[in-house]
């Protein structure tokens, strides 16, 4: 069987919308240890229209190349997997994350710590010399009659933190590239709905105001929005090739950079948003995409970086992160 190639079905949709754009001139092309992976650019306003307009689970498709044409890329995969064995497991893990990440039996946020516990579960395993435990482990935890209650009982005692939530965000997104004047403009509005001048003056906001943003934020994604944010993490979670973005970290440094993403796009969304309409939540993701892209990859190492050096990296920080 072929190598195969895989892309989610909008992409066949806005082939179709954006002629005489090919899927090449708004995709990225990613090969993974797995597949081809062609990922809609959400710097591309329509892509965002399109994800947020879709309001049934994100589906994906796949094809196999041609044998002949397999070749190349399965000796790839075979050389990621050679150097890095923990790859192998790339696909299986991706599959648990989406599979947790479209669970809408479960609130958006504790879909994340699902996936903290799972992904922490999983590094143990490969820490403790017993990968082999990880396929039957995603197996039993993405049961389609699986009962959370007790996984997420473990996370009971972890306390919201705005500020500590704030502050990392803002850090994250005033740390990229500004590639154009709509993320300017994004930017300045947060300072401005948050009372301040600019990211120096930070500790000078209100945060009951803030927190008051935050509920908004709260009842915005736990109802009929909820799949905006979710079809922007998924995204995501293909552009950065989670949990395999860069082979020197581990599964869980790939899952600290997601939850760090993840709450960049929830305290942009927060302070950006209010009053606004879904052409302006389009402009933001847009803009924060474009700067992510004219960052680079950097951007990976120098969030893992800073959590490192804040000794902010465990599960309990990021169950706290998704909370906050």
């Amino acid at each position: 069987m072929g190598f195969p190639i895989v892309l989610p079905i909008i992409v066949k949709e806005l082939t179709a919308e954006l002629k005489p754009l090919a899927a090449e001139d708004f995709c990225d092309i990613i090969v993974s240890p797995s597949a081809v992976e062609y990922v809609p650019q959400m710097s591309n306003p329509e892509v965002v229209r399109k994800l947020i307009g879709t309001t049934d689970i994100l589906s994906f498709s796949m094809v196999n190349l041609p044998d002949e044409q397999s070749e190349q890329f399965e000796k790839q995969s075979q050389m990621i997997i050679s150097s890095y064995p923990p790859a192998q497991y790339y696909w299986q893990i991706r599959t648990l994350m989406m599979s947790v990440l479209q669970d809408r039996s479960v609130n958006f946020e504790k879909r994340f710590l699902l996936l903290n516990y799972a992904i922490k579960t999983v590094q143990n395993m490969i820490d403790r010399g017993q990968p082999n435990l990880i396929p039957p482990f995603i197996g039993d935890f993405t049961r389609p009659d699986k009962d959370y209650t007790e996984v997420l009982e473990y996370f009971k005692e972890v306390r919201p933190n705005p500020g500590y939530s704030l502050a990392d965000g803002i850090s994250l997104l005033k740390s990229l590239n500004k590639p154009n004047a709509a993320y300017k403009e994004v930017m300045n509005t947060i300072y401005k709905n948050l009372g301040v001048s600019g990211p120096e003056t930070l500790q000078m906001t209100d945060m009951k105001k803030y927190i008051s943003l935050r509920k908004e934020y709260t009842e915005t994604v736990s109802g009929e929005k909820a799949r905006y944010i979710e079809n922007v993490m998924i995204n995501l979670l293909w552009a950065y090739s989670i949990p395999f973005a860069d082979p020197s970290y581990n599964f869980w440094d790939n899952f600290v950079f997601f939850c760090s993403l993840y709450n960049a796009v929830k305290v942009m969304v927060t302070c950006y948003m209010p009053g606004k309409d879904n052409d302006d939540f389009i402009k933001a993701i847009s803009a924060l995409d474009s700067a992510l892209r004219a960052t680079g990859k950097d951007v990976f190492g120098k969030v893992i970086t800073a959590v490192k050096n804040a000794g902010q990296g465990n599960n309990g920080d990021m169950a706290m992160l998704t909370l906050s």
